[in-house]
């Protein structure tokens, strides 16, 4: 938590002496919390449709998936669902190792920008 905002910082691993190594670096002081990740395919749904309500049915998007998140994805086997999903709302991109959002590194996020149909 930073300013009262949670972020997912995600563990790389547990080390031997008890500390935790990050996939990003982690400032003195922060507070955190166990946090439980919600089902990928239906967050992935439910954010498509309301881009989709939005802007109408995206012309194309540009986005940026987290690594962890493609791990994820493989590990539940959900590789073909999401390529689907994705590539039926026009989306195109790559796998990047986190985001930057107001200056904090951020971990197993999908950030993008949807281009929509001017309006008539």
């Amino acid at each position: 938590m930073l300013d009262g905002t949670n972020y997912v910082r995600s563990i790389q691993r547990a080390n031997p002496d008890g500390s935790l190594t990050f996939y990003c670096a982690i400032e003195e002081g922060l507070v955190f919390r166990v946090a439980k990740g919600v089902d990928l395919m239906a967050n992935l749904v439910h954010a498509l449709e309301a881009i989709t309500s939005a802007i109408g049915p995206p012309q194309a998007m540009l986005v940026f998936d987290c690594i962890l998140r493609k791990l994820e994805i493989s590990q539940l086997k959900l590789r073909s669902d999401v390529g689907a999903l994705l590539r039926g709302h026009g989306a195109v991109g790559f796998n990047t190792y986190g985001e930057q959002y107001q200056g904090v590194h951020v971990n197993q996020t999908l950030v993008g920008i949807a281009f929509g149909k001017a309006a008539a």
